[in-house]
């Protein structure tokens, strides 16, 4: 699996990714713990393919997704890993951004996450006080890295300066093929100041099974020229262009496959700016 520097932090991470959004309590308790388990092989076999960038989320499942990825990681040496998570922004109080930093490493069985992201901005605190706290889970070691997701440009900058002493690696983000504000209005920022963005829903959540028009046949077109599907140039796209990863979810294990084939396209400056003028 193809790595890239995240920021500038020397620390080497997988341009793909496994993301746990979708995992549901609604869904466990319809299916079983059938579709637990069924979840927990496609993890394994990500990181199995050098997926081993996981990103999950206090709000995904309500906890259940980070209780779902704790039993898979600890089958794992730690260092291995870059386990991301996430605070929901309905925390108001620096207390409460606190505790609820301890209960994602509770349920994640760990000391430590590597990334630690404000989900959402908040209308409840300010970006200063939070960037305040997470300062200190850095200095703790609670986190090794700090970020945001879903800022603006204006907030990402708002918080970079609320800083004292640490710096923002990263900005998630709604990133991919048909959905490309940020791409031209935020990345060239980004990758001057080399910070790395990471492109959630890159399937657009429903997969581009049903695409019509121009963007599918400039895909069908690059996925005939490369063999492959058109889900692995839609993923490749974004990956190929500089500072981005990407966290597609995959709850099976063909999915999975495809998806790390993936990172194995490269395609030229020119076929990336084929598709952009589908803003």
């Amino acid at each position: 699996m193809r790595k890239i520097e995240l920021a500038k932090t020397g620390e080497q991470i997988p341009v793909l990714g496994q993301g746990l959004w979708g995992l549901s309590r609604r869904k466990g308790l319809s299916k079983g713990k059938t579709f637990y388990d069924e979840i927990k092989i496609t993890l394994r076999k990500g990181i199995e393919l050098g997926m081993t960038h996981l990103d999950t989320a206090e709000f995904y499942g309500f906890g259940k997704a980070e209780e779902v990825l704790g039993e898979v990681i600890k089958e794992y040496p730690r260092d291995d890993l870059f386990i991301t998570t996430k605070l929901f922004p309905l925390h108001f109080r620096k207390n409460s951004i606190k505790k609820a930093l301890e209960k994602s490493l509770k349920r994640l069985n760990l000391d430590h996450v590597d990334l630690y992201l404000v989900h959402w901005p908040s209308k409840l605190i300010s970006i200063k006080k939070e960037m305040e706290v997470f300062e200190t889970f850095v200095k703790e070691g609670k986190t090794r890295y700090i970020g945001v997701s879903n800022f603006s440009l204006e907030q990402f900058k708002e918080a970079q300066e609320a800083l004292k002493s640490e710096e923002l690696v990263n900005n998630q983000l709604h990133i991919n093929i048909t959905t490309q504000k940020h791409i031209h209005e935020s990345l060239p920022y980004y990758q001057k100041n080399n910070i790395t963005v990471t492109a959630y829903s890159p399937l657009a959540h429903k997969g581009y099974s049903n695409l019509k028009g121009d963007i599918s046949k400039k895909l069908k077109s690059l996925s005939d020229k490369y063999d492959a599907t058109i889900q692995q140039i839609a993923i490749a796209w974004l990956i190929n262009h500089k500072n981005i990863i990407t966290i597609p979810k995959a709850f099976n294990i063909k999915h999975v496959i495809d998806n790390a084939k993936a990172a194995e396209i490269n395609l030229t400056l020119e076929e990336i700016e084929f598709f952009y003028q589908f803003r």
